[in-house]
């Protein structure tokens, strides 16, 4: 790769996590066959309509992110406000996205269950602190980019504020080293890191030093220490000793070796919401690939939780290849393209002075506006004119 200037690798950073988001988020849930059924190969914003024609609650608007971009946003405006990850102004966010709420959880886009529980919980007053839930989810690790942007420097000071926005809403050891294992992959790639084997034996060696002090410091509140302490760890280096096999064999022992790992029910793709199996098989399809719409592409189509784990693939793969490397068409298709890019200029300089950051709980409630409108007047159509309006692209 020629020399990248930092901006360029945040940048890249921040607005590819959106657009792997943005491209993942109406395929969430399908296989790779049903997407191949429905759209052949997506190379590009997809609305989910053709796909969950009798699931409107699935529909997305083109190009527009989910939950897990709005999150990583409330932690860039976070960590500007207070130089750290601030719980209580974290919460604060949240639970203003939330308001008013409706079917979809006011302006949050596709959040989970357990995420709606944290919802419920701070809004009857609950402290942050105590909110979280026990679930080995990968929702910690989804949204934790920007704090690697901002604080990787420090790394202290990164892997604190990694603990204090993942055990929010997580407490299992595997959601917390997943969100570590994410950070320590974008500081490493932001810092010019090469992407080679090397990338995989140095995360897990930094997280077998973070859950030691997990152990140490916080074993009052991470739960399953005992039975899945070194999970991540192992599962990521495994990932090494897959890279010269065939695409499908890797996919299938990355897929094992993350079942070894205690998931709940067993998973049944590489792309599952599980920390053991989607972080390995990103960082996989990032050393085996060789551009960023390679690996974004190869990722999503995969399908299982494809908003997810195209969030953090294109949050590492933007990191490593820069923006330049982001084709045009996702990066003028991409919704709210503006508020991305000036809260990565922001989190470049460590500072939003002189920066017009929009207000995110406004823009965010307008963009859901925007596809809750949207959605209505495709149920309109559909409810007149039978499967022709379901087949209808926004």
């Amino acid at each position: 790769m020629p020399h990248l200037s930092r901006i360029d690798r945040v940048r890249g950073c921040l607005l590819g996590m959106a657009v792997g988001d943005a491209l993942g988020a109406p395929l969430e849930g399908l296989s790779a066959q049903q997407i191949r059924a429905h759209y052949g190969r997506v190379r590009n914003y997809v609305d989910g309509v053709q796909a969950w024609k009798r699931k409107p609650y699935r529909w997305r608007l083109r190009g527009l992110y989910s939950d897990d971009t709005q999150q990583a946003m409330a932690l860039c405006d976070v960590l500007l406000e207070h130089q750290a990850v601030d719980v209580d102004r974290l919460a604060e966010i949240y639970l203003s996205l939330a308001t008013p709420r409706g079917a979809f959880a006011g302006a949050h886009r596709g959040v989970a269950r357990s995420f709606r529980q944290v919802l419920a919980a701070l809004e009857r007053g609950v402290p942050p602190r105590q909110a979280s839930q026990e679930g080995a989810g990968i929702g910690a690790a989804m949204r934790i980019a920007p704090v690697a942007l901002y604080l990787g420097d420090d790394v202290d000071a990164m892997v604190e504020a990694v603990l204090e926005a993942s055990l929010m809403t997580h407490r299992d050891i595997r959601s917390i080293s997943g969100a570590l294992a994410v950070a320590h992959a974008v500081r490493r790639l932001v810092a010019g890191e090469e992407r080679d084997p090397s990338l995989l034996l140095w995360v897990a060696s930094d997280l077998v030093k973070d859950e030691r002090r997990i152990a140490d410091e916080r074993a009052d509140v991470v739960i399953k220490i005992a039975e899945h302490a070194r999970c991540m760890p192992r599962a990521i280096a495994h990932a090494e000793s897959v890279l010269d096999l065939s695409r499908d064999r890797a996919l299938q022992a990355l897929l094992d070796e993350a079942n070894r790992h205690g998931a709940e029910p067993s998973c049944k793709r590489a792309t599952q919401g599980f920390p053991p199996a989607c972080i390995p098989t990103c960082l996989y399809l990032l050393l085996t690939t060789d551009s960023f719409e390679e690996a974004v592409s190869d990722v999503i189509n995969l399908g299982g939780d494809a908003d997810t784990a195209g969030a953090i693939l294109g949050a590492m793969a933007g990191a490593y290849y820069g923006i330049d490397e982001i084709p045009r068409r996702w990066l003028d298709g991409l919704q709210n393209r503006e508020g991305l890019e000036v809260r990565a200029h922001a989190l470049t300089a460590r500072s939003a002075e002189g920066l017009d950051i929009p207000d995110l709980v406004a823009t965010e409630r307008e963009l859901t506006r925007r596809e809750t409108e949207t959605l209505e007047q495709v149920m309109s159509v559909a409810r007149g004119g039978g499967d022709r309006g379901a087949n209808r692209v926004f």
